[in-house]
């Protein structure tokens, strides 16, 4: 029970989590590693070491050195940190078919963002719909933080801020083009429809202002609500 206590001490993220499944169901064989099946949360189980230091390009040694783990039976069972060091050596060995698969996910989920998915709903009622705009607050939140994990764990450096406000403004400028074109081929078939699109996007433009948190002012004293306090009556 104490050596299955040191292995719990250490704790992982959700995107952590996530992107470690990803590494152990999409290159790491079961009869290698799993971390699925651990009495621990997110810990590893190692089977074949030898195999697993082939697939690393890794000693095993290495891993043990600095991270909680304790040899159970014929397998070693690995704190949550040994689990994401499995993962991020993996990655670095073998980055293209993680990569591949970032990359068909990302296609994948820019349509959804365009136009919505479509899901079995969980109460059996039949096929239910997500909008893009939930499709891509998932995205921000969820699928983006995992695939920059990975990209690290790859070898690659994750996109810097400044670097995704270049691409945003350069991608809405190739767009607002590309909308154009669009409307000035509709208005020659359907003025009235062209001409309400283009009224849509312009009035609807996101813009700094509109983004930019309202910061409170200081309230003057006569805008100050006054509270009332009871307080009990002394008792002489």
């Amino acid at each position: 029970m104490a050596n299955w206590q040191r292995l719990n001490d250490y704790e992982i993220d959700d995107t952590e989590e996530v992107a470690a499944g990803e590494v152990f169901d999409g290159l790491i064989p079961k009869e290698v590693a799993t971390y699925y099946d651990s009495f621990v949360r997110n810990g590893a189980t190692v089977r074949d070491s030898d195999a697993l230091e082939r697939l690393m390009r890794q000693p095993m040694s290495d891993i043990l050195e600095q991270v909680q783990w304790f040899k159970r039976d014929d397998v070693l069972e690995l704190s949550a940190e040994g689990t994401l060091l499995i993962a991020r050596h993996a990655c670095a060995a073998n980055p293209v078919p993680i990569l591949d698969r970032i990359t068909a996910e990302e296609a994948e989920i820019r349509e959804h963002c365009k136009r919505g998915r479509e899901y079995k709903a969980l109460d059996g009622s039949g096929k239910d719909t997500s909008p893009p705009e939930r499709e891509y607050e998932l995205y921000r939140k969820h699928y983006r933080p995992v695939h920059e994990l990975l990209r690290g764990w790859c070898g690659h450096r994750s996109v810097t801020f400044c670097e995704r406000l270049t691409a945003a403004d350069a991608e809405v400028r190739r767009l607002n083009i590309l909308l154009a074109e669009v409307i000035d081929e509709l208005r020659q078939h359907n003025a009235i429809h062209a001409e309400g699109y283009e009224r849509e996007h312009n009035d609807e433009r996101i813009r700094p202002e509109t983004v930019r948190p309202v910061v409170d002012r200081p309230l003057a004293p006569w805008e100050i609500p006054a509270r009332e306090v009871r307080v009990r009556a002394p008792r002489w």
